[in-house]
């Protein structure tokens, strides 16, 4: 199997402070700034083993199609170039891996339009 897990919930935002402030005050996540090589600031915290964060809209990867503020699926692999590989033998147009610093991943978008992400955590 490529995928081993689901990783993350990520929202994509036009006000990401403000999102991720309504978060906290509202429901409690313990959503705190966070800052990766070659990814913006963004909130994120861990709700029962799986990451929760929001990321600015702005400079999210990928098109800008309608819908680009729509959740992140995030899964994790083991081998994200094995991933990538059966994803572009099946058509689909997925983003090279690249590295984030503390991941490599591939991103694209599935049939109806949500925002995927599978990814290799860094060891």
């Amino acid at each position: 199997m490529v995928v081993d897990s689901v990783g993350a919930l990520l929202l994509i935002s036009d006000d990401a402070e403000r999102l991720a402030a309504f978060y906290r005050e509202s429901l409690g996540f313990a959503l705190e700034e966070e800052i990766h090589e070659g990814v913006p600031l963004h909130y994120g915290c861990e709700i029962n083993g799986l990451h929760f964060a929001i990321h600015p809209s702005a400079d999210w990867p990928g098109d800008k199609a309608p819908g680009a503020q729509s959740p992140v699926l995030v899964f994790y692999t083991r081998d994200v170039e094995s991933a990538y590989r059966r994803l572009a033998d099946n058509g689909v147009q997925a983003t090279p891996p690249f590295d984030h610093g503390f991941a490599t991943l591939t991103a694209f978008r599935d049939p109806d339009g949500n925002n995927i992400q599978v990814m290799q955590l860094a060891e």
